[in-house]
């Protein structure tokens, strides 16, 4: 894992470079070195955080034994020794993964990132033919952000790291009323920041002759599975040889490793895998725990009953906050998830401490096999389609109490709403002048004929997961820590959405296939089929409704804030009055609120 950066075009200072790189020394503090050709049109950096081939001899900027390609690389091959074995004419000065591509490239060009099984974004220069090819993993687990103007390519990690080669920061109001009317975050191409873009997942960037061209090269949808996906027996089959595999791939590495446990059935899943697969004799494993025992997950992780794996925690309270929050909003450039965020940016401070570069995490499986609440009614929403509304009542007698929102569902216009399936908005506290001229819901591609699919696929790719990711990744390399995601093996996303809805959602809820095969690997034990998806797993709404409610007003009650124009200051101190006073089940409109500010004081006040 590492951080790049580069500049292509005819004029730019090589300074603006080297504080690109500057700028990211926390996501590789092993080396730092820049690439810069002899007429200065390409220049590119590398922050190297040492995995895989410890030697000096595996840094980057790397060039191929031609001296033609010049390769800066973000991430991890996890088959490059597979790899390895078809790239014999290939002469290998190292044993590392970052080799590999540079081989892959010459024997098979732009299609070689077909052939990897990992997280990466990269950037290849092309000597003889004056061309940049760039790339991104199928999920964007790894990022990649650019900024084009002038016939000059500025791309990076970060956005600081952009924003440090003299870009200047402002706002794009686009992605803030996407954020502001519909709590959108990383769910298209655009970022926050004017100018500056994501490369989607899934695709190439090619730079030739000054023209910028992009490419998809990984379609889910297009995948097919060679078993009946029907048929229980042979799914879980299926998916437990692809778990195995892809636990033992994520555990490739010549340092230590992690893994990152909750009191949830994914990462109860993830810790077997690992235990399982592990050859180190001390892994550890971290939960972040809080001392109200309602949301701490630690008293469930203790449970857990491994043989090679000793369990530690980290503990979040109320006073960590305010400081914290600031320093977040700097380092994920966008707004982020709240206390969760925070809690999981301490646990990886843990890790550092600990001296442990890699840690594995469990995200994926909710998205994949419908693990949220609010995703079942799209599945009843197809079966009465299909069945109709009294074969749905025999089969699913709990869908009755969401009979309104799969009729919703069915018309075409469902409700957006948070993940334990309570509404995260209030639209009514934004000036008009930011809901005038907009369209009236996202517009993101449905490519299935079933509304269960279209809507994890609209998670995985668009309005949950890329959100996740992108905070995970700055809030881990942030600490220099790797943090690997084993359960977003394409192979494994491909095989869900092939999976037959019913071995998704039935009569005890969602993840049906995970829960049989956790009851299988834990020699019958039936509790995984019936427990229930924990929604609510800090304390933010309790903490920002009495501990923090001084910290929130100070920021509601800022000049800063009322002069912001974006939002109806009075409205806002009605509906967080109502809110200590009341309650609600959801805090996600307070954290708006406050994430929008401390992001333009942050960003746009002061110069970055």
């Amino acid at each position: 894992m590492c951080g790049i950066s580069g500049i292509i075009g005819n004029d730019w200072e090589e300074s603006s470079l080297d504080k690109m790189i500057t700028c990211q020394i926390h996501r590789g503090p092993n080396n730092s070195a820049k690439f810069v050709d002899e007429s200065k049109f390409v220049g590119l950096g590398h922050n190297r955080l040492s995995i895989q081939d410890l030697r000096e001899e595996a840094n980057c900027p790397m060039t191929d034994n031609s001296g033609n390609l010049t390769l800066i690389f973000n991430g991890e091959i996890y088959n490059f020794i597979e790899l390895r074995e078809q790239l014999k004419e290939y002469t290998f000065k190292t044993s590392s993964d970052t080799e590999v591509i540079l081989a892959a490239y010459l024997k098979w060009g732009k299609q070689c990132v077909t052939k990897f099984i990992g997280m990466f974004a990269l950037a290849i220069w092309d000597n003889k033919n004056h061309s940049l090819f760039c790339s991104r993993d199928r999920l964007g687990i790894k990022p990649f952000y650019y900024y084009y103007k002038n016939n000059t390519l500025i791309f990076a990690s970060e956005i600081k790291s952009i924003l440090a080669a003299k870009v200047k920061a402002e706002p794009n109001w686009n992605q803030w009323s996407d954020y502001l009317r519909f709590g959108a975050m990383d769910h298209s191409h655009e970022t926050f920041f004017k100018d500056i873009y994501m490369l989607p997942a899934g695709h190439n960037l090619l730079l030739h002759n000054f023209e910028l061209s992009f490419q998809r090269y990984w379609n889910v949808e297009d995948a097919s599975i060679g078993i009946d996906t029907s048929d229980l027996k042979q799914s879980t089959d299926y998916l437990y040889s692809l778990l195995t595999d892809t636990a033992s791939l994520h555990l490739r590495s010549d340092v230590p490793v992690s893994v990152n446990l909750s009191g949830g059935i994914d990462s109860n899943l993830l810790a077997l895998l690992i235990d399982k697969h592990t050859t180190s004799d001390t892994c550890y494993s971290f939960t972040s725990s809080f001392e109200d025992k309602t949301y701490d997950e630690y008293q469930y992780v203790k449970t857990l009953k491994l043989n090679n794996i000793t369990k530690l925690s980290t503990l979040t309270n109320f006073e960590d906050i305010p400081t914290l929050a600031y320093k977040l909003t700097k380092i994920q450039e966008a707004p982020f998830g709240g206390v969760p965020t925070i809690a999981y940016y301490k646990l990886h401070q843990s890790i550092k401490e600990h001296k442990i570069p890699v840690s594995l995490e469990g995200q994926g499986i909710d998205e994949l096999f419908g693990g949220y609440t609010y995703t079942h009614p799209y599945h009843y929403a197809d079966i009465v389609k299909t069945h109709g509304w009294t074969f749905l009542l025999q089969e699913y007698p709990n869908a009755a109490q969401y009979r309104k929102v799969i009729e919703s569902i069915i018309e075409g216009h469902p409700e957006t709403v948070s993940q334990d399936g309570t509404s995260h908005l209030r639209t009514q506290a934004i000036n008009k002048e930011h809901l005038s001229n907009k369209n009236e819901q996202l517009k993101i591609v449905s490519p299935y004929s079933d509304n269960l699919r279209d809507t994890l696929y609209k998670d995985l790719f668009h309005t949950k997961l890329p959100r996740v990711l992108r905070m995970n990744d700055k809030l881990s390399m942030s600490q220099s820590i790797e943090l690997r995601e084993p359960f977003l093996d394409h192979r494994i996303v491909e095989f869900a959405f092939n999976l037959d809805n019913n071995l998704k959602i039935n009569r005890s809820g969602g993840k049906f296939i995970i829960r049989h095969l956790m009851q299988n690997l834990t020699g019958g034990d039936s509790s995984y089929i019936k427990k229930l998806k924990m929604s609510v797993v800090t304390p933010q709404t309790t903490w920002l409704q009495n501990e923090l409610s001084g910290w929130v007003e100070s920021i509601l009650n800022s000049q800063s804030f009322k002069t912001r124009g974006i939002f109806d200051t009075q409205v806002v101190k009605s509906l967080y009055a109502d809110f200590k006073t009341h309650g609600s089940n959801n805090s996600s409109y307070i954290w708006q609120w406050i994430n929008t500010e401390l992001w333009f004081q942050t960003f746009i006040d002061q110069a970055i």
